[in-house]
Formats: structure tokens, C-alpha cells, sequence
């Protein structure tokens, strides 16, 4: 193994002589593993080696356990190691987090403030072969693109400039364990890795297994076809950048930057390229790639086939603005908003719309826009609401009564979930970081103070449909006379 883990960080230039690698060390049996090979081989490679233990405050004793066992390991192997702790329950519920993603979050941090307090330094993942095949599904089922599909880099280097290598990447789980048994050293068990609650868990524990069954080199042959990816991944990218300055030209700096795609060269090209280039353009006025997924991607893509003054916010503070000649990314929001007159969806229309198979067009504001419902038969497995934007499915018998289109007024509110609990729009609002001005003029629908959709984003629980929907009405936000949607209206 040691041999191999060498020959692999050579082969993709994991290190260079005077380099100091710090080892995420959580005392679990992959960076146990990863801290003796990287000591065996400090020498030969000539870099210097560290570790850091997060201890995240999450698991109790077992948690203290954990760090007292990664201090001792690393006195024993001479080895400097700092403790960093971590506080993920306050982080998750300071920032509406999952505890898993939060903890993944606090330990990346933790990763690169120790590397930026050494210097110059190459921060060691322990991750292997069935975590990568384990994160090639994770993202699969998720409906990743391209990269999400390659699994995990070799080497990676984040926006911050901290770089991370994975040098037991190619090894397997088994190799590992066999590799410790040998040498008689002994590891930490984590308790919550069995929890199959989490999704990841779920693929590790009875997804992984069964695919082992069907080939028991299934594990192999994902890695093998993650590297083939990485390699057109690559391909792609090149060809991305040489196009990347014919379609965006950014103008300004600072917070009166704005980048603009020019829509002719941009439609000139394959989709694939095209769509990597409004993600490249949007992540930098964002100033990050974070938060910026598929969703916002095609919303930008849409503005180009709507008329001129339409726009989409994006994460980050930045809107989208449909131009003469293509889009325009910006910070912040120049234009204040503008509140529309409501209007009411009536009982007998929804009911018109039910017994008549007619599709009800409601006129909303000044500028065109408009809402187009249509209802057809629940068939007990649309248990989805649609993904799109602005297509939502509701279940007839939870909005029959009638409904608003309106925009927002005091005391609007959300149901989030089958208990009841609620969720103020204005803090909905405020944690997505929508711009004060902005908030007056998004169409929501409701029924009384009720937010049954916030036109869009996210939709309120009352009026979801389940398996025993028998009528599902499907509302359609369209922007106006030239917003490109009719024609998907009419599936």
C-alpha cells in the first residue's frame, strides 16, 4: 500500500519536496491508515507531516474519545497534531442546517484556518475507493451534472486557495483494515456512520453492498469510469475557457461590476458549453460557487428568451437583468419594486376549471405576466411536486375554497410542515437574502394571511399533494407575452 499511495501522489503531483501535509485526522480506521503511510513516505517524498482532529461537539463522550485517541496516536507517532472544536448543533440552527452538512462545513473550515495558520500547506483526505463509488451515487440520484459525476478529485484547490489531496484514493476499505491488522493498530469507530437515516449511510450499508453482488469488482470498474470522467470533464472545461471570452465581457469593478453574455455566441455553441459558461459567469459576480445549482443555471438560460427588463435573483445578491442583446449579471438591485394589484381566484372558476378541463388565464400586474391553471386527474404516484420554477402542482381539494395572487402584505406566513409549524415570509425572505425592495414585488399565492407558494421559490404544505390526490391543478407563473413558456404549458 505504502508503495502504491506513492506512486499515485507522484502521478497526479499530490506534493513537492518542503511541502508541509496536514492530515484530517478523525481516529477512524481511513486517516489512521493515511497518517503512517504519509510518515513512511515523508521522507522519501521529502515533505513535512501534521494532523488536525475537529472535534465537533455532536456525539458526547464518544466525541472526547475520539480526540483524546487522535492526541495520543499522534504523541505516539511523533507526529504534531492540534485538537479543533467545533460547536455543530449551535452552526445548524444558526443557519437552518442539517447536522451532517453542518459538521462538514465547521470541519473544512477547521481545515483550512489550520493550514493557513502553518503556511504553506497540502491538507490529506483520507477518502478511498468506496467513498468516491459511494459519492458518484449520492450525487447521481441527486441529478448532478457532469461533475457531480466524476466523484471526488485527486487534488483539489478550493476558492480560498487551500489545497486538498486525497492520496488513498486509490485504495480500497478492505486494503485499509487489512493494512491496520497487520500492523496491529487499532482505530475509532464512529456510532453514527450506522444511522441509516443518513442518505449516505443508506448507499454505503444496502445500496454499495448489493451492487458488489451483481459484480464484485463494481467498486473498481465506478473509480475507473470516474477517472474517464474527470478526463472529458477536463476536456469540456478547456473548451469552456476558450469560448468563456467571446460570450462574457465584464465591465466595472467592485460593487458596480456587471458581466454581460452576449446571447448570439452564446446559442452558437453546444448547450453543454453554453451552460458551463452561464455557471462560470454567475459563480464569479457571486464571488462563489456555492448555492449556485441547475435551478438557477436554466433561469439565466430562460431570461434569454424573454423580453428585455425581466429578472432573476441568483444567490449571492446577484440579479439577472434581460438586456438588448443578452443578460446581465449584477450585485444588488438598482430598480425598486413595484407591488401589483391582487387578483382573486374564485371557487367557481377552480371548479369551472376541474369539470371543464379548460385552462384558466389569470392576468397579474401591468407588465404582461400572467397565470395559467390547468387540472387533471391525480393517478395515486404524483407524489412530486414539479421542480420547475414557476410550474407547481397543488391538490384541488386543499384550494377549492378560492385563492389570491397577490404580492406580500403584513403577517403573511408559512405551514412548513404536517404539525402545522410555521415560517413568517419575511423571514423566509431575509434568510434567502432577498433585497427589501425586491420582496414587495414577488407574486405569492395565498389563501387568507396563508402563503400557499412565493412565486418562484418555496411552496408552503397545505396545499401539496400526496397519494391520495384525486385532482391536481397545475399553476404556471408565465412573465409575459415573450417569456418562452407557453409552449411548455401545453404538455
Amino acid at each position: 500500500m505504502i508503495e502504491r499511495t506513492g506512486r499515485f501522489m507522484e502521478q497526479r503531483n499530490m506534493v513537492c519536496a518542503g511541502d508541509t501535509v496536514l492530515v484530517g485526522l478523525s481516529g477512524g480506521a481511513d486517516s489512521v491508515c493515511l497518517c503512517l503511510v504519509l510518515k513512511e513516505l515523508s521522507a522519501r517524498m521529502g515533505f513535512s507531516l501534521s494532523a488536525v482532529h475537529v472535534e465537533h461537539g455532536i456525539r458526547g463522550g464518544e466525541s472526547l474519545r475520539d480526540a483524546a485517541f487522535a492526541e495520543a496516536f499522534c504523541r505516539n507517532q511523533q507526529i504534531p497534531c492540534s485538537v479543533v472544536r467545533v460547536d455543530v448543533p449551535a452552526y445548524a440552527d444558526a443557519n437552518s442546517l442539517g447536522e451532517e452538512e453542518a459538521a462538514r462545513i465547521l470541519r473544512y473550515r477547521a481545515f483550512a484556518q489550520e493550514a493557513g495558520r502553518m503556511g504553506s500547506v497540502r491538507v490529506a483526505l483520507a477518502h478511498h475507493m468506496e467513498d468516491n463509488a459511494e459519492t458518484m451515487l449520492f450525487h447521481m440520484v441527486r441529478g448532478s451534472g457532469l461533475d457531480g459525476l466524476c466523484g471526488m478529485p485527486a487534488v483539489r484547490t478550493d476558492e480560498a486557495g487551500t489545497v486538498f489531496i486525497r492520496p488513498l484514493l486509490g485504495e480500497s476499505r478492505p486494503e485499509i483494515e487489512k493494512f491496520l491488522t497487520e500492523r496491529g493498530q487499532s482505530y475509532c469507530e464512529d456510532s453514527t456512520n450506522a444511522v441509516l437515516a443518513c442518505s449516505r449511510n443508506r448507499i454505503r450499508h444496502l445500496v454499495l453492498p448489493e451492487l458488489v453482488r451483481v459484480n464484485k469488482k463494481a467498486v473498481a470498474h465506478m473509480n475507473r469510469t470516474a477517472e474517464r470522467l474527470w478526463e472529458l470533464r477536463d476536456y469540456v472545461e478547456e473548451e469552456t475557457g476558450r469560448a468563456y471570452e467571446n460570450v462574457v465581457k465584464c465591465r466595472g469593478c467592485g460593487r458596480e461590476a456587471e458581466w454581460f453574455l452576449s446571447a448570439e455566441p452564446l446559442f452558437s455553441l453546444p448547450q453543454v458549453i453554453a451552460q458551463r459558461i452561464i455557471h462560470r459567469a454567475v459563480a464569479e459576480a457571486a464571488g462563489a460557487k456555492r448555492d449556485i445549482g441547475a435551478v438557477h443555471i436554466e433561469a439565466v438560460g430562460e431570461l434569454f428568451r424573454l423580453q428585455c427588463g425581466r429578472r432573476v435573483q441568483l444567490p449571492g445578491g446577484i440579479w439577472a437583468h434581460r438586456v438588448y442583446g443578452g443578460v446581465c449579471l449584477r450585485r444588488g438591485e438598482a430598480v425598486p419594486g413595484k407591488k401589483q394589484p391582487g387578483q382573486f381566484v374564485s371557487a367557481g372558476a377552480l371548479l369551472a376549471c376541474v369539470a371543464d378541463s379548460e385552462r384558466l388565464l389569470v392576468p397579474f400586474g401591468e407588465d404582461g405576466a400572467q397565470f395559467l391553471l390547468r387540472a387533471f386527474p391525480g393517478d395515486g404516484k404524483r407524489t412530486e411536486i414539479s421542480g420547475k420554477m414557476y410550474t407547481k402542482w397543488f391538490d384541488y381539494d386543499k384550494i377549492k375554497d378560492g385563492f389570491s395572487i397577490r404580492n406580500r402584505e403584513s403577517g403573511d406566513y408559512f405551514v412548513m410542515d404536517g404539525a402545522g409549524h410555521r415560517k413568517k415570509l419575511e423571514r423566509y425572505f431575509i434568510d434567502r437574502k432577498v433585497p427589501p425592495p425586491e420582496r414587495d414585488r414577488i407574486p405569492v399565492m395565498a389563501q387568507g394571511a396563508e402563503v400557499l407558494w412565493v412565486i418562484g421559490g418555496r411552496m408552503g404544505r397545505s396545499g401539496m399533494i400526496t397519494e391520495s390526490t384525486r385532482t391536481i391543478v397545475e399553476i404556471v407563473y408565465q412573465g409575459g407575452e415573450e417569456d418562452g413558456l407557453q409552449q411548455k404549458a401545453q404538455h
